[in-house]
């Protein structure tokens, strides 16, 4: 059954090629759209926009933890290799909603403070429709 309510954020993941980014600390799913500006003499000093390209991105960040699975050597095959692979921002939950497209990971961060938890982070830039689903 779907979720009811305001969402916890705890319930989201990152997923990669159908394997979720293990020890995950937050995810964004974040999209917009370029206008392009149709102003002219008639439009009496305002401007005026229409639509244009749609675009999109998914991030994350994790505590890092070496080995296979979902982790940061994962990540990096994918970008070394300039590879596509298919990214979702989703609940595990049935009939919730999901978020998915083809995307290349364009950026992978690591940060290692002074004892502190390493971490790191990954931007998948999105190409191609970005897809509404329904888990079942």
């Amino acid at each position: 059954m779907a979720t009811t309510g305001i969402m916890n954020g705890t319930l989201f993941v990152v997923n990669v090629d159908s394997t979720n980014i293990a020890n995950s600390t937050d995810g964004t799913l974040s999209m917009s759209m370029e206008t392009r500006d149709t102003t002219n003499k008639s439009s009496s000093g305002f401007r005026s926009i229409l639509e244009s390209t749609r675009s999109g991105t998914i991030s994350t960040s994790a505590l890092m933890e070496q080995g296979s699975g979902g982790k940061f050597e994962n990540l990096f095959a994918l970008f070394n290799g300039r590879t596509s692979c298919t990214v979702k921002f989703a609940t595990s939950i049935t009939d919730d909603k999901f978020y998915s497209a083809t995307a290349y990971l364009t950026s992978l961060e690591m940060n290692a403070p002074t004892e502190d938890n390493v971490t790191y982070s990954a931007t998948f830039e999105l190409s191609g429709a970005i897809t509404e689903g329904t888990n079942s």
